[in-house]
């Protein structure tokens, strides 16, 4: 069917080009919870955070009744100049970037050039064409494009695309470089675009080259222009060189975090109550059911046992280990945020919410603090104002730190000594 074929193409070329693009928008997903998410650690399986959800009303929490302090519990260590260690590959050379290029390469390709030497198509060849199609003389939606790569005797999208109506490709078997081909087509009765179910058309092909499969060395100021709309290669790799260095000190201050959390963790003495720790994790339990099971909760068993391999009561173990330390952390850094006088900044606070209503899939401000509020928007509020003064805290941790970079111990390295042994 050419319409939906020709959008599904389109889908493939556009993730093709523009792929650092592409790229960039997977790097940029924020954390948005901070230290204190009210979930559990990511890393621990059954307990990866809840998704948005609507607020189901007839759902009791236990959470918001309970007013604590979490300075009674805490005696804090000194956090002034605390010196940490992380490893990581945090540097971004040449070889890395034209690496991380070669891995684009492959695993978008296969791209496509001239093939100067050929100018009759034959099997096998792939074929650079514009085509316009018609209708009682007249062109229709979805009917025309340029330069497009087809595999002319697959009768279908070059690349391994999907095909194309039956007869679409034939007049070009045996075709030159340079000719202009009309093709009469008999659209299926069932054809989806009802103007053109059961019709007779006109495709007019212009025959641009007869393509071959580029190699990396093939890669030139032209495929830096079609690919990742800059002008030179040089460019190109410069992009590529940004995206990899931004990642590179995201991952550097993610390490940089979590190697202080573990320290104050390690060095601070934070007492959790039981009641609390209790209601917390009956909560998240009643969020992950209504977020995986629309609030079935009979079917819970079964779930963790389909999808985790654990029984109910390994679950609630792990949360009720993640929960207490994601507790322990929220009343260490709420001491220190008090103990320095950090308060909200209105600005900052709300770029911070609309992050995370953007990241996390919420429609409104409401739905947020509904969601981190179990349903009470006011403590949902609060809640998430002191999570962000806890991240000022850290922040300030962070700039006081004394932090010792390790490069990671390559794969190749690894390999060697696990040999040697």
């Amino acid at each position: 069917m050419l319409a939906e074929d020709r959008q599904n193409l389109e889908r493939k070329k556009s993730m093709k080009k523009k792929v650092v693009a592409l790229l960039l928008v997977a790097m940029m997903a924020v954390t948005a919870t901070g230290c204190g998410n009210k979930g559990t650690t990511d890393n621990v399986p059954g307990t990866e955070a809840v998704e948005a959800t609507e607020s189901t009303t007839d759902v009791t929490y236990e959470t918001p009744s309970f007013d604590v302090n979490p300075s009674d519990y805490v005696t804090l260590c000194d956090y002034s100049n605390i010196e940490v260690n992380i490893t990581g590959d945090y540097t971004v050379d040449d070889a890395k970037v034209k690496d991380y290029f070669s891995q684009i390469f492959t695993n978008y390709g296969p791209f496509y050039m001239a093939d100067d030497t050929k100018t009759a198509v034959e099997e096998g060849d792939i074929v650079n064409v514009d085509y316009v199609g018609k209708l009682d003389g007249e062109a229709f939606d979805g009917g025309s494009a340029e330069n497009q790569n087809i595999d002319v005797y697959n009768n279908s999208a070059a690349g391994g695309g999907s095909g194309y109506i039956d007869g679409f490709t034939d007049g070009l078997k045996g075709a030159k470089v340079g000719d202009v081909i009309d093709c009469n087509v008999t659209f299926p009765e069932d054809y989806t675009a009802e103007n053109l179910a059961g019709k007779e058309v006109v495709f007019t092909f212009t025959v641009n080259s007869i393509q071959k499969e580029m190699a990396l060395d093939d890669v030139d100021d032209n495929f830096a222009k079609e690919q990742f709309n800059v002008d030179t290669v040089d460019e190109m790799y410069d992009q590529i060189a940004s995206m990899l260095k931004n990642s590179a000190e995201s991952t550097k201050m993610s390490d940089t975090y979590s190697a202080i959390q573990d320290y104050l963790l390690e060095n601070c003495k934070v007492e959790v109550p039981e009641d609390y720790l209790s209601a917390r994790v009956n909560d998240y339990e009643k969020q992950f059911v209504q977020s995986k099971l629309s609030g079935n909760a009979d079917g819970l068993e079964d779930y963790l046992s389909s999808n985790y391999n654990m029984t109910l009561d390994e679950a609630r173990n792990e949360w009720t280990e993640g929960m207490k330390k994601n507790i322990q952390m929220e009343f260490i850094m709420q001491t220190i945020a008090e103990k320095e006088n950090l308060s909200l900044d209105e600005d900052g606070y709300n770029t911070y919410i609309q992050n995370m209503i953007s990241n996390n899939g919420f429609d409104s401000e409401e739905a947020l603090y509904q969601n981190y509020g179990y349903n009470d928007a006011a403590f949902g509020e609060k809640y998430l104002k002191q999570i962000y003064v806890d991240n000022l805290a850290l922040d300030q941790i962070r700039e006081n730190a004394v932090v010792n970079e390790t490069a990671a111990e390559s794969t190749e390295a690894v390999t060697e000594t696990e040999t040697e042994e």
